[in-house]
């Protein structure tokens, strides 16, 4: 089963390290076209710190990557700040980390404590959530029927997308991709096979 974890929100979290002040900013649900939104953002809302250094993962796979040292010195922030994500395995989410210099120099081994230290405790204190890879299975059911497959439905591990009623009830419901034959097998064995379901192509969805 094909899953993924990723940064629930947007979040901030702020320290002080030699008198300068450190700012994680970060938010999850990226592609590469929101993560530089993102980062534009942030360096918007701080125009006039020293470095606003980031770091995103933009696809489900962990592969599509991003990351900027923004004037410190090579390899000591962009990168530092990209592994926090790799190392937790967290994707479609992005972190920038901004700095105002407080007149100590770090050294690099001490800017890279500071930048991955910094995401790190953002994403402590950041929501994060999973999604399952699911597919749709669309099921039609007479109302009496539908009673019965509903507390099924409700006791499953899927999301309920929507309910239509008309002459006979449409649900659309995520389900995940390995569990989608079992559950359709159940839903005609609790109908007496009188219900109809379909199995779509789905997504990858919160449940």
């Amino acid at each position: 089963m094909k899953s993924y974890r990723f940064i629930d929100g947007e979040y901030e979290y702020r320290c002080e390290i030699k008198r300068s002040l450190f700012i994680a900013t970060v938010k999850g649900e990226v592609d590469a076209d929101t993560a530089d939104e993102f980062v534009k953002s942030v360096r918007k809302r701080y125009p006039d710190a020293t470095h606003n250094c980031y770091a995103y993962v933009s696809d489900e796979l962990g592969n599509a990557t991003r990351f900027s040292d923004d004037g410190e010195p090579g390899g000591t922030a962009g990168q530092p700040i990209l592994d926090v994500l790799k190392k937790q395995g967290i994707v479609r989410s992005a972190i920038v980390v901004t700095r105002y210099f407080g007149g100590i120099k770090l050294g690099a081994g001490g800017l890279v404590g500071a930048y991955s230290g910094t995401a790190s405790e953002a994403v402590k204190v950041a929501k994060i959530s999973q999604k399952v890879e699911c597919a749709l299975v669309e099921v039609t059911a007479s109302y009496s029927d539908y009673a019965v497959l509903e507390k099924y439905i409700r006791k499953s591990v899927c999301s309920l997308s929507e309910v239509e009623y008309g002459d006979n009830v449409t649900a659309r419901i995520f389900v995940p991709l390995d569990s989608a034959p079992d559950f359709e097998l159940s839903i005609k064995e609790l109908s007496g096979a009188r219900a109809a379901t379909v199995i779509k192509e789905g997504r990858f969805e919160r449940l």
